[in-house]
């Protein structure tokens, strides 16, 4: 076989309508990263045309749309007529229907599939029995963390030898730093003097964030170090809620929310501490990212985070749920800036491991098996 033609299929590229989906992102750093001469990478939505799917195509990828419903059998049909027009040799699926239909599909047309779980989720009564009845059509999969792993066993029924493990990652050279200009810049934009300190969050504004947290510890920190400023970055169903606690606080003038932003880079850049107050996690892009950017993490110890981050050597962590030892951690940092900056030092060389380099090439070993069994 001269080349693999792979079809990645997913829901919708797009969660919000707006803005491409962290799983779109990450096709726009996987796709270009392939061997061209041993692997064809397309994607494929279930549902019609979104920003998140343009967005691939502007990068020159192919993109397909079923336009279809996300429950609608007649993704099955869909999926199979892609297989037979662009000869699919393996179908990577992504999202709950993905999987469903696209089991479905690759073995009615006699290929592999691989389902990839990216979170660690709530069982659903319907999907538990619809992957119990596919895990037989189960060829291979992926789970971004041994937490998703667990959840892909105990939640998902797939059976444990047909997991691999394969961390997010993120492409390093993003993250090395903005010009002061450009930081003293948007400091000034957002009200931010120039010798506060910045505790920072890149976020979504939901439950198992756990921002609601973040900000009682934020109540605590400013109490005692008064030249702080926290800013959330994200948005989320819980933002109108979370401005209310900061105002019954009377905390609201030095927590910033700046909403969805494409300037990740510019404000990890800002930040003194990264802080991640998640209830649960299954390996978070945002704590990779403040890794590669060499800042020092406080972060709660809940699935994936506490596989990637080496308490005492390269972060903090802190139960779940506890404001007052996260507030206790940030305040120590502050304090000790000689420990802040081992930390930093220690969680950006760690972050090598990361690169979106090796996440490719662990990918393109499972395709490589998979086709090596067919043959």
């Amino acid at each position: 076989m001269s080349r693999i033609n792979i079809l990645h299929v997913i829901d919708k590229f797009s969660m919000d309508g707006v803005n491409p989906s962290s799983c779109a992102l990450t096709f726009s750093q996987w796709f270009p990263r392939f061997n061209s001469q041993k692997c064809n990478v397309m994607a494929c939505g279930l549902k019609k045309a979104d920003p998140g799917g343009q967005f691939l195509e502007k990068q020159g990828f192919k993109v397909f749309y079923l336009r279809k419903n996300k429950y609608s059998p007649t993704n099955v049909i869909g999926l199979m007529k892609l297989i037979e027009d662009e000869n699919i040799h393996i179908l990577h699926l992504h999202g709950y229907s993905s999987a469903n239909f696209g089991r479905i599909a690759a073995f009615i047309k006699g290929i592999p599939s691989i389902v990839h779980e990216w979170a660690v989720l709530k069982v659903l009564p319907h999907q538990f029995l619809m992957d119990f009845l596919l895990r037989h059509y189960t060829n291979a999969a992926i789970a971004v963390s041994q937490a998703v792993k667990e959840f892909m066993i105990k939640g998902r029924k797939i059976p444990p030898q047909k997991i691999q493990v394969v961390y997010n990652s993120v492409t390093l050279d993003n993250f090395q730093g903005e010009t002061l200009e450009k930081v003293s810049k948007k400091k000034q934009e957002l009200g931010i003097p120039r010798d506060y300190k910045i505790i920072g969050t890149v976020t979504r504004l939901r439950e198992e964030k756990g921002n609601r947290y973040l900000i009682e510890a934020a109540n605590r920190v400013i109490s005692e170090f008064p030249t702080t400023v926290f800013l959330i970055v994200g948005d989320g169903p819980l933002r109108g809620e979370l401005e209310d606690l900061t105002r019954r606080l009377k905390i609201e003038k030095q927590v910033i929310f700046t909403g969805f932003s494409k300037e990740i880079p510019l404000l990890l850049t800002m930040f003194d501490i990264k802080v991640m107050a998640s209830l649960s996690e299954g390996c978070p892009f945002a704590l990779i990212e403040a890794m590669a950017a060499g800042k020092p993490i406080v972060a709660t110890n809940v699935g994936g985070i506490k596989e990637i981050i080496q308490n005492g050597e390269t972060g903090l962590l802190v139960p779940p749920k506890d404001a007052k030892e996260l507030a206790k951690k940030i305040l120590y940092l502050l304090c000790n800036e000689g420990e802040a900056q081992r930390l930093a030092k220690n969680a950006k060389e760690e972050s090598k491991k990361y690169s979106v380099e090796n996440s490719v090439r662990k990918l393109e070993e499972i395709y490589d098996s998979l086709i090596s069994k067919r043959c």
